[in-house]
């Protein structure tokens, strides 16, 4: 991957599932629902070092790495996911969040962060608690000041251990700027080593090319499009195969017309290595 450098400039798509089992056999959370609007997050790690002497001299450095803790500034949240991530009773036909004994869960949260280049780095952490949440109330004056939500969640590593990397996990964080799987399902379930799926290693995705139809008057506006991230299309509109580096070769950057019959061909590479198949597509002028 080129290298890209960026500074981070937003954060989305907070959501949030039970962790219903942790055990050497399986992880297994419930359904994926939406937590709350997020305005902040931060991220700390417990982390501590400590050197071992030997011949009056520090020779070995033992780390240790303890829980993860977000806190996380949301708008305040709904009596229901409220009482939901807390362990606590809520009565829906009332509308009434009872506050009392806590119910002892673990939940995974997920949500993406925004980079000033428009590209998203996406989330899971598996397992952790949320703390009964900060709030604070004000009196209402002639100001537009308002007050949000403070939540804090500790996570910790998995007791599972997951068959890819034969490791407990504490989260997963995968950057799109690498092309290697299709978001649009990311936060649809907990995703984890082992049921994160990304594109073929050795596979690119060809193009497909527009309009559908085959036969033509006048102009049409031709388009070759490949939903893959991260890949370079190449066409040739004489028949003959296109190869980057070859005079008839066309790098694909946008739209284009014809207003007579052609055979167009197309490929697409990714990382200049991963070439797709060819497809062929031949547009007929009527008359």
């Amino acid at each position: 991957m080129k290298k890209e450098y960026f500074e981070y400039r937003g954060v989305d798509n907070l959501v949030f599932a039970e962790v219903i089992a942790d055990t050497a056999e399986n992880f297994v959370t419930g359904s994926v629902m939406p937590l709350a609007p997020i305005a902040k997050i931060k991220r700390s790690t417990e982390n501590s070092s400590s050197p071992s002497y030997y011949d009056n001299q520090p020779l070995l450095v033992v780390s240790s790495v303890g829980a993860d803790e977000l806190g996380l500034t949301v708008a305040p949240l709904d009596l229901e996911t409220y009482a939901k991530i807390t362990g606590q009773a809520f009565d829906s036909m009332l509308g009434a969040l009872i506050e009392g004994p806590r119910a002892n869960k673990y939940f995974a949260i997920g949500y993406r962060t925004k980079g000033t280049d428009g590209k998203h780095r996406y989330v899971w952490r598996y397992k952790g608690q949320f703390s009964i949440p900060d709030e604070e109330n004000n009196t209402e004056n002639d100001s537009t000041d308002t007050t949000n939500t403070e939540l804090t969640w500790k996570g910790v590593a998995t007791v599972h251990k997951f068959t890819k990397t034969k490791e407990s996990a504490r989260s997963i964080v995968i950057d799109e700027r690498y092309g290697g799987i299709n978001f649009e399902t990311f936060f649809d379930m907990v995703q984890t080593p082992d049921t994160l799926r990304g594109y073929a290693i050795n596979t690119t995705r060809a193009p497909e090319i527009f309009p559908a139809e085959s036969v033509f008057a006048g102009t049409i506006v031709v388009t070759i499009a490949n939903s893959m991230p991260g890949v370079t299309t190449y066409y040739t509109m004489d028949g003959t195969e296109p190869k980057a580096g070859n005079e008839t070769t066309i790098e694909y950057t946008e739209p284009f017309s014809i207003s007579e019959t052609k055979t167009i061909k197309a490929y697409s590479s990714r990382n200049n290595v991963q070439d797709s198949m060819i497809i062929t597509r031949k547009f007929i002028k009527e008359g």
